[in-house]
């Protein structure tokens, strides 16, 4: 039986009031899986909850214009044939699972995969409303496998959501395309995300890093970060978030039309961030 182990600057983000998804690859060895959609029926003890897609549009807050984050080079996304996040999640045991979700629920995101270590063995995220939790493979003093468990708690009511559009434009003449579909703005210093995070983030619109990115040119010390995405090269949904001292950040949403010209891409993403109580 698996065992456990247990700010400068300002951004418009909106309060959250309440939770939402769709179906996976992530960074380990990012999966090539066919997006199925299906209904997402309310979540019980010890079950993940759904994206947060909610009907009807969201507001759309003001761009985070004025804040200084690199923008990143895109790297390219592989792709596997592997089963989905719900696989995975039920190759958690129940104990497991049931405890993540009284640690950090409810649950406002997560992905579960196998873990980099160990394709067949599962690991899973799961982003709360009162705090981030993250699962590792390991084994027990006997040798069985087991999961370490670590936990970011949440200053109570602390977290915030906004909500990232990004249309397709027209192509601009004499200017840089990127794969966010914006101009670069200038940073003086190198942030230290591993390599395989800014390839990621490089994907993502231009405002989408910079909220992802704004408690590090802001003080904080990067702790730690992954991410998980789904689909092919023209649809996407992906899952990431970047934690430190202070913040975690977490991103999720969909991009299509991506294997195109980059001003034809589009993008719904949701940015969280929340503030780390003191352990």
């Amino acid at each position: 039986m698996d065992g456990l182990s247990e700010r400068k600057g300002t951004l418009p983000w909106r309060k959250r009031h309440g939770h939402n998804g769709r179906l996976v690859s992530a960074d380990p060895s990012p999966g090539r899986y066919r997006m199925v959609s299906q209904p997402v029926p309310r979540p019980k003890a010890g079950e993940p909850g759904s994206v947060d897609r909610r009907s009807g549009p969201l507001p759309v807050p003001g761009r985070a214009a004025g804040v200084d984050a690199p923008v990143h080079d895109a790297a390219t996304l592989g792709f596997v044939d592997r089963p989905g996040r719900e696989y995975w999640w039920r190759q958690l045991s129940v104990a497991i699972r049931d405890r993540m979700v009284t640690r950090v629920g409810p649950i406002v995101e997560w992905w579960a995969y196998c873990h980099r270590t160990d394709n067949e063995r599962p690991y899973a995220v799961v982003f709360g409303e009162r705090g981030l939790a993250v699962t590792t493979p390991t084994v027990n003093d006997r040798g069985g496998p087991a999961q370490l468990l670590t936990v970011v708690p949440f200053v109570p009511s602390s977290l915030r959501h906004a909500v990232v559009v990004r249309k397709p434009t027209r192509p601009r003449s004499g200017r840089l395309a990127l794969s966010g579909g914006d101009t670069p703005q200038g940073y003086a210093e190198e942030l230290p995300l591993p390599a395989r995070l800014r390839g990621l983030l490089g994907n993502l619109p231009v405002e989408a890093q910079a909220r992802l990115q704004w408690p590090f040119v802001n003080g904080d010390v990067f702790d730690r970060g992954d991410y998980f995405y789904s689909g092919d090269d023209d649809e996407l949904d992906i899952w990431c978030y970047l934690a430190g001292r202070r913040w975690v950040t977490f991103v999720s949403g969909h991009g299509s039309a991506l294997s195109g010209p980059a001003h034809r891409a589009s993008w719904r993403l949701i940015c969280r961030q929340a503030e780390v109580a003191v352990r």
